[in-house]
């Protein structure tokens, strides 16, 4: 598809094919039936709507757009090929499979429903005008609800085996994508609805048979009905993408905005107007790299200076995706710091125009990760795409509140095409709620790609929109077991959509590697142990190779000692440590700790310890994030931004998100990936000698949480309830009093987490104990994650892929819902709930940190509602982590919460912690207080005595 320059409207001018079944449409409506012209489709406002004829028209040409313009090349060829048909032949299916999935609103149920509303009961008029009785039979009208989407699959699915030779099974296989298109297949109730169509008189069957005759020519599908007459539709996975196109083809038809309701226009000019409505973007087609210098590449896509030049992991990635023929899993495993991820963006772009991919999903660990990633990935997208218009989309539940991407909703398309690059902007429609996945370029968090694991209302549409991506995972090392098991069903389904996936880690244990490589493979390879580090692993579904990586880069001794848990301990270790200054990071496992550390330290070091955790509200903690990143990051030096002094105190946080380099690590035990993940944020930029202490120009670590050594370890409660003991008793056996980074990276690693690691012989009670609990802890973790888990994607039923869902529509939409309670189920965190904390006054309340004050009934303006929605904070865990606590907490916030926050779009769902004028108040059983200076703050829990 070119793209004009001329003008905004011809940026969406149409391929040739849906111009040419645009042209076949005029005239199609007409020459039907008096009696099929009756029905209607789309009632409209009484003045306008669209008969069923017109609807079925509308979405014929809505998937010819999908098809020829959104479709890439990667999935046509998969589809196809697992159908058994040519990419001409897939066409034909997916046109006619769109233009009949609406054939069940052709029943009396659905349409009498108006019949009680004045402005458009006339239509229901129209039916009985044209001699179709509408009166119903027993079975019919004893059903509260027939779904117009189960009637579909049962009207095709008696027309294919009437008319088309099919049997039962084959005919049920090619009907379910219209009975699914409502986002669930239906099971038991479709025999219901069976029998009653089944008796209908001949006046309405024979309305169903023209219209399904009409469409089979005018998508011309009866060759490919005759080829799938032989097998049929075999595999829920492409169940899953045909319906996938059919509902974003019927969510297109339906929008007014595209398709209007008049009906009147030629064909040709109401999709013309879909087009310039919908602004539907081609697949990525990123410029090529396969020829051109390595270093000018990247020097080109990220905008680096001209004396700037890859670094050798950064090389051997984009040499490694040139290399590769079909559909890969690349592993990068390197230090932090060394560039992964423009390694990963470079190599997507590589796999991408090799594949003929439809774009890029780049997987970060968390919303801030992503958001930081936001404004890098555009620039990138920009030097890559050559005069093209890409869609931009930042997957995540608080992307309103990111202003980059709303920036992105107001750019001026000619002015960024005008300079040569290519234009990235973030559209309607492919912004909307389910379709933001859809873009061509998305930034997001893992929890999004995940979902595609999880048992879901319009998981055909998350599975259409990822299956023609590069995925890239970025920081897979921080996965506990529950969501490996999401993880690897979701590489086992991108392996067989053809999807090529890049994951990247500083210190990933081969175990957890073979996992995810056997998860792409389906087990059908064993992989090859490197020791090395930075390590390339490049998997297809045959076999795996692995790359060394020549990096120029010095190792780093880093020095590890221990330290007792009390506070005074750590005050006077970091007294001495910063005694001539530096910056010191301490990093803890829980608000509650990181609160008491920062409270020690505040009164040895007034003015210079900063808090950061995630019990601040959002925007506090966003301020906090910048100005860390501003004094701490690589372009801050000492006299030019980077204080003399600094300590911080953190939780995990500081661990992934934070781009920040201090001088000396405090940190409590952890995992041994996770010690060294922390350690990566000290002496993280080479810096000149002046810009560190003469004490601290080694990197040195100091760990705390230990309650007792002997005889066996006792571990902080904290950090034994995150991790569990098993992994910290051997993390503490392994470490060294100190190690070379990042050379002994991977062996440190690997001996943690080996079954066969060193049992001193007074901790083998302890380790025995330990590894029980972990082990029972896994089967629980394996069990949770299985209930709403799909199955593999070899599985022939479509319905086992909503399982948990399917024929309970009630519960469908409620276990199935997207957004946050979705991204909750692939993760095996414990219950957390978000509040927006606000001062109550006399007459309304004030969002904490602001002097703005609201009254109790006035409409917000989006103003007010954007300052609130940026306030979320997330109460510490201790106060949900038990059903009972769970409920009286949330019902208590439920209860203080404005009514009018739920007219509000941004605030729907948001629940307000009100506050007294010194920002106390108690919920359950708990007392809490909230302060610019702490965060939320637990000061009783009913049972500790401690009082205000």
């Amino acid at each position: 598809m070119e793209f004009s320059m001329t003008s905004t409207r011809g940026l969406w001018d149409l391929p040739q094919p849906v111009i040419d079944l645009a042209q076949r449409a005029n005239g199609w409506v007409a020459e039907r039936s008096v009696e099929a012209r009756s029905l209607w489709a789309k009632s409209g406002d009484g003045v306008n709507f669209l008969t069923l004829p017109e609807h079925l028209r509308d979405s014929a040409c809505a998937a010819s757009m999908v098809f020829h313009v959104w479709l890439s090349d990667s999935i046509k060829g998969v589809l196809a090929g697992n159908l058994g048909l040519s990419v001409k032949e897939l066409e034909k299916l997916v046109l006619w499979l769109a233009a009949s999935h609406d054939l069940g609103k052709g029943v009396r149920k659905f349409q009498c429903q108006i019949e009680l509303r004045e402005d458009v009961r006339h239509l229901v008029s129209r039916v009985r005008d044209a001699g179709l009785s509408l009166d119903q039979g027993v079975d019919e009208l004893n059903v509260d609800k027939l779904p117009h989407s189960v009637a579909s699959g049962v009207i095709i699915r008696d027309w294919l085996e009437e008319t088309r030779d099919f049997s039962r099974r084959l005919a049920n296989s090619v009907a379910a994508v219209a009975d699914a298109h409502h986002g669930i297949p239906s099971e038991q109730i479709s025999e219901r609805v069976a029998l009653i169509i089944a008796q209908y008189p001949p006046a309405w069957r024979k309305v169903h048979s023209e219209l399904l005759e009409a469409t089979a020519k005018l998508t011309d599908v009866d060759v490919v009905l005759n080829k799938l007459r032989k097998k049929g539709i075999r595999r829920a996975r492409d169940l899953q993408l045909l319906t996938g196109l059919v509902v974003m083809s019927d969510w297109i038809a339906s929008n007014e905005d595209a398709f209007n309701l008049s009906g009147s226009d030629s064909q040709v000019e109401r999709v013309e107007q879909a087009a310039r409505a919908v602004q539907l973007t081609e697949p990525w087609h990123p410029e090529s790299v396969a020829s051109a210098d390595v270093d000018v590449n990247f020097r080109q896509a990220f905008g680096w200076p001209r004396e700037y030049s890859a670094r050798p992991v950064q090389k051997a990635m984009v040499d490694s995706a040139k290399k590769t023929t079909g559909p890969v899993m690349m592993v990068l495993e390197a230090e932090t710091g060394a560039g992964k991820t423009e390694a990963a963006l470079q190599a997507a772009r590589v796999l991408a125009a090799k594949a003929g991919a439809q774009g890029l999903y780049f997987a970060a660990p968390t919303m801030a990760t992503a958001n930081g990633l936001l404004d890098r990935t555009v620039q990138w997208a920009k030097n890559t795409t050559d005069q093209q218009v890409r869609s931009m989309y930042l997957a995540h539940s608080k992307n309103s509140l990111s202003q980059p991407f709303q920036d992105l909703k107001i750019r001026d398309i000619e002015s960024e095409l005008s300079d040569g690059s290519g234009a990235v902007v973030a559209l309607q429609w492919l912004s909307g709620r389910r379709r933001g996945l859809l873009s061509n370029i998305v930034v997001g968090t893992i929890d999004q790609v995940l979902m595609m694991a999880l048992q879901q209302r319009y998981s055909m549409l998350r599975h259409i929109a990822l299956a023609g991506k590069v995925v890239v995972f970025d920081e897979v090392h921080s996965f506990d077991l529950y969501s490996t098991n999401y993880l690897k069903t979701t590489l086992s389904w991108l392996s067989y959509y053809g999807a090529s996936v890049i994951v990247m880690s500083a210190t990933l244990p081969p175990a957890r590697r073979k996992e995810l490589l056997e998860a792409y493979s389906d087990g059908k390879i064993s992989e090859v142990e490197d020791p090395s580090y930075p390590l390339i692993t490049v998997a297809t579904p045959d076999e795996v190779t692995q790359i060394p990586v020549e990096e120029k880069t010095e190792n780093e001794v880093v020095e590890v000692s221990f330290i007792e848990d009390d506070l005074d301990t750590l005050s006077a270790t970091v007294t001495e440590l910063v005694r001539q200054g530096g910056c010191l990071l301490v990093i803890v496992n829980t608000i509650a700790r990181s609160q008491a550390a920062y409270q020690q330290l505040c009164s040895s070091f007034p003015g210079e310890v900063e808090l950061h955790h995630a019990g601040f509200i959002a925007w506090q903690r966003s301020e906090k994030e910048d100005r860390l990143r501003a004094e701490l990051g690589p372009h801050a030096h000492t006299g030019s931004g980077r204080p003399w002094r600094k300590v911080v105190v953190a939780t995990q946080v500081a661990e992934q998100s934070l781009d920040i380099d201090a001088d000396v690590l405090i940190t409590d035990i952890a995992p041994m990936d996770l010690v060294i993940q922390r350690a990566g944020r000290i002496h993280r930029h080479r810096r000149p000698e002046g810009d560190r202490p003469s004490g601290l120009r080694t990197p040195q670590v100091f760990i705390r949480g230990i309650l007792e050594r002997d005889p066996a370890p006792v571990f902080d409660g904290g950090a034994s309830a995150i991790y569990g003991d098993a992994l910290l008793l051997a993390t503490l056996a392994t470490l060294p009093d100190s190690f070379q980074r990042p050379a002994d990276v991977p062996d440190l690693v690997r001996k943690a987490y080996a079954e066969d690691w060193p049992v001193p012989e007074a901790w083998a009670e302890a380790v025995r104990r330990a590894k029980n609990e972990d082990l029972a802890k896994k089967k629980r973790a394996e069990s949770r994650s299985a209930s709403f888990r799909i199955p593999p994607p070899d599985t022939k039923k479509f319905s086992s892929l909503f399982q948990q869902l399917v024929g309970d529509s009630a519960g469908a939409r409620s276990a199935g819902a997207d957004g946050e309670r979705g991204a909750a189920m692939v993760r095996d965190a414990e219950p957390t709930v978000e509040a927006i904390p606000v001062v109550a006054t006399e007459y309304g309340y004030i969002p904490c940190g602001t002097d703005a004050e609201i009254l109790a009934e006035e409409e917000l303006s989006f103003r007010q509602a954007r300052m609130l929605a940026t306030g979320t904070a997330r109460l510490p865990t201790r106060m949900t982590r038990r059903p009972q606590d769970f409920d009286a907490v949330v019902t208590e916030l439920e209860q203080s919460t404005p009514a009018t926050w739920q007219q509000s779009p941004i605030l729907r769902g948001q629940l307000a912690l009100e506050l007294d004028e010194e920002g106390r108040c108690e919920l359950g059983r708990f007392k809490v207080q909230y302060t610019k200076e702490l965060g939320i703050e637990i000061l009783s829990d009913g049972s500790e005595g401690r009082v205000w």
